[in-house]
């Protein structure tokens, strides 16, 4: 059991990130204990050898008023820990740590350690705290085209460490000083997983409206090169007059369950109950026969669905809910039942803490939002799933967040990157999840897989995802 001794600012913010820390990435059970101090000081007091590891204390100094602004942000440019003066060999992407909160200790670096005494000058617990809440997308107005937070206004972009899993680099820093300070500790282990996932915005290329699908078949033939692929979606919309979709280039679902399957994988397919812009929006109904004969097929093979809230739904709690809600009834009707419940909001929109306040009013189980969309990365600076937290009630909420690592389209959206770089930024990132034992969650969707490029690309993005 550890003991861990800290200021009394911030209790709720600060039980919820020494939780999902110490107890939840872990498996360290702990208890904590308020004081007159400046720092954070970690105990055991099961072991009567008066070791204590220090740890500074930086984001819950913040002054209320300033709590959640600009003036709370961290310093920039942000301190670079190189740990070659530290006696700790943590597992790290690089040697030179972003410090996102902290102070360098009087000799200059952020690791001291005498006899039984090791300090930290890395505010590891408000570090992480910032990363897992989105502290910064609260603080920072910026806002793209479609009201998002953009990769390019987060810290991780800016400082060069979107990249990174930081999150689990800080923890791994953690685990190497508590273990150097008390050896018999153990932690528990993590196994690496996979996660595929697939928005089926379009289940079908003849559920395009004329103009779109016009519009599609003119960029096959201009830009792509891709005459076969042209004629297919004329096919198809003949085809569909007489009631028959096997052949709609969108209709990719059994490639895609083979695949997974093949690779003992289970794929989620998260679909639209609603349409709240026609803009953006799907248009097909969750009501039409063939989508109920969809949704029965993945369900009786062995694959998850899920639900996709509309364009316009990521700050309307009452929205989500009633998707939620026409999902629940439609699959209740084919009889498929489930565990759990998560998704995806359309366009990634979300809005912090608004879009995961609505999820758990909507009694949803988990949400995989958080990836930027043009930036494949760790946007919560983690490859682990967790429960979140509320930034505006200051409570933690039962809904967890499954971070999104890479889109399809946020690798191939610019065509000057090429396949082969696109499946090198893949396998980059799928090894360092895997160097934590972490989660990979990619999506691809089913209508990017309607040409034989694009099958070949999510195949080898499997293969690499993989070995």
């Amino acid at each position: 059991m550890l003991l861990v001794r800290h200021p009394r600012t911030y209790p709720v913010e600060r039980a919820y990130v020494l939780d999902v820390v110490l107890r939840e990435f872990m498996g360290l059970a702990w208890e904590a204990r308020v004081e007159e101090r400046t720092d954070a000081e970690i105990t055991v007091p099961q072991v009567a050898d008066g070791a204590r590891l220090v740890i500074a204390d930086r984001l819950f100094t913040t002054p209320e008023p300033l709590w959640l602004t600009r003036e709370s942000l961290p310093e920039r440019p942000l301190p670079r820990w190189s740990l070659d003066d530290a006696p700790l060999t943590p597992t790290l992407i690089a040697p030179d740590l972003p410090v996102i909160y902290g102070n360098r200790l009087p000799a200059g670096s952020f690791y001291e350690e005498q006899k039984g005494e090791i300090q930290l000058g890395v505010d590891i617990f408000g570090s992480i705290f910032f990363q897992l809440t989105r502290y910064e997308e609260i603080a920072v107005p910026a806002r793209d085209e479609h009201d998002r937070f953009p990769a390019d206004a987060s810290l991780a972009h800016v400082e060069g460490f979107l990249t990174r899993p930081l999150v689990n680099e800080y923890i791994e820093v953690l685990w190497t000083a508590l273990e150097r300070l008390w050896p018999r500790l153990q932690r528990q282990r993590r196994t690496f997983k996979e996660r595929l996932s697939h928005d089926v915005d379009w289940p079908l290329h003849t559920a395009l409206s004329p103009p779109k699908m016009a519009k599609a078949a003119i960029g096959d033939l201009m830009h792509r090169r891709d005459r076969g692929l042209a004629l297919a979606r004329l096919r198809a919309v003949r085809a569909r007059r007489r009631g028959d979709p096997a052949g709609d280039p969108y209709n990719t679902f059994d490639f895609i369950m083979d695949l997974s399957e093949q690779r003992g994988l289970r794929s989620a397919f998260y679909f639209m109950a609603g349409a709240t812009n026609p803009a953006f929006d799907g248009t097909y109904s969750l009501d039409d026969p063939w989508i109920g004969k969809l949704i029965r097929h993945l369900h009786n093979r062995g694959h998850e669905v899920g639900l996709h809230p509309s364009y316009e739904t990521f700050r309307d709690p009452d929205a989500i809910r009633a998707e939620r809600d026409a999902l629940m009834r439609s699959c209740a009707r084919l009889g498929v039942e489930q565990s759990e419940w998560g998704g995806r909001q359309h366009y990634l929109r979300w809005e912090n803490p608004t879009t995961w306040s609505a999820w758990e009013q909507a009694g949803l189980t988990y949400d995989s939002s958080l990836g930027f969309s043009h930036d494949p990365g760790f946007r919560c600076g983690v490859c682990w799933e967790y429960p979140v937290f509320d930034l505006s009630a200051r409570r933690r909420l039962r809904l967890r967040e499954r971070p999104l690592v890479v889109m399809e389209m946020s690798l191939f959206h610019d065509a000057t990157m090429s396949d082969r770089r696109g499946l090198e930024v893949v396998d980059q990132l799928r090894r360092r999840c895997k160097l934590f034992g972490g989660e990979f969650t990619l999506l691809w969707h089913n209508s990017r897989l309607a040409s034989q490029r694009e099958r070949r690309l999510y195949t080898a993005a499997l293969t690499a995802t993989t070995t």
